[in-house]
């Protein structure tokens, strides 16, 4: 049976958005909490319905949450929630690891101590907590957080919006997928990547990026039942 919609209540930061805006922003945190799964229709005249909007704001929604990759077109099947593939994982991994090695390539000689203390204090935070069915949403959001501010602390927006979108598909999956235990990552995972990346090496930056966001996608490969292959040295 397909999801029941319902909007959710009006917050300050929502309540000056367009029902267009709106209505992404409910089926984005539908979408990436996994109450809309992977290959879940969705009719446009029964969102609209449920959404108690028009069609024509959902229809613009939607053509935002295809160009983010997480839904897309079938023939005779109309739009359906992105199917994630060994494929579009490895495409979506491959886009991630180039831009978060030149983002820290960046930092690594162009952050200023305040903003290296921002992502001190969030790099702790996250290290910090135990993962449980409690706290599951709150580090995946946090860890999306830490990955996105360091983007947007570049100053180069198409860095921070592209990296976005890659991370929308990879919350998409994590959404209705086993997650790590907290007790396979390191205590100071994300904390000893800073390290590197103010060690005033963009070399050392880079490849420390690049393993952290191996350590992710081997995992995520591994549960897809996809072999990946070890890196070349």
């Amino acid at each position: 049976m397909a999801p029941v919609l319902k909007a959710a209540p009006a917050t300050e930061g929502t309540a000056f958005l367009t029902s267009a805006e709106k209505v992404y922003q409910i089926l984005l945190g539908k979408l990436t909490t996994g109450e809309l799964a992977p290959g879940c229709r969705l009719p446009r005249r029964k969102l609209a319905e449920m959404l108690g909007v028009s069609q024509i704001p959902v229809l613009e929604a939607m053509k935002k949450l295809e160009q983010d990759g997480l839904v897309e077109y079938r023939p005779q099947w109309g739009c359906i929630v992105t199917i994630p593939t060994g494929e579009k994982v490895r495409d979506m991994y491959a886009l991630r690891e180039a831009i978060e090695c030149q983002v820290v390539r960046i930092l690594c000689v162009n952050a200023s101590p305040a903003r290296r203390d921002e992502l001190h204090r969030l790099a702790t935070e996250l290290d910090e907590l135990r993962y449980s069915d409690e706290t599951a949403r709150n580090i995946s959001e946090l860890h999306h957080l830490f990955h996105m501010r360091m983007a947007e602390l570049t100053g180069h927006k198409t860095l921070s919006d592209t990296l976005r979108r890659a991370n929308l598909f990879w919350l998409l999956w994590r959404g209705v997928k086993s997650r790590r235990s907290q007790s396979d990552m390191p205590d100071y995972w994300h904390r000893s990547l800073l390290d590197a990346v103010f060690g005033g090496d963009p070399l050392e930056a880079e490849n420390a990026m690049r393993e952290h966001i191996r350590d992710a996608f081997v995992p995520l490969m591994n549960e897809m039942g996809v072999s990946v292959e070890p890196p070349r040295s």
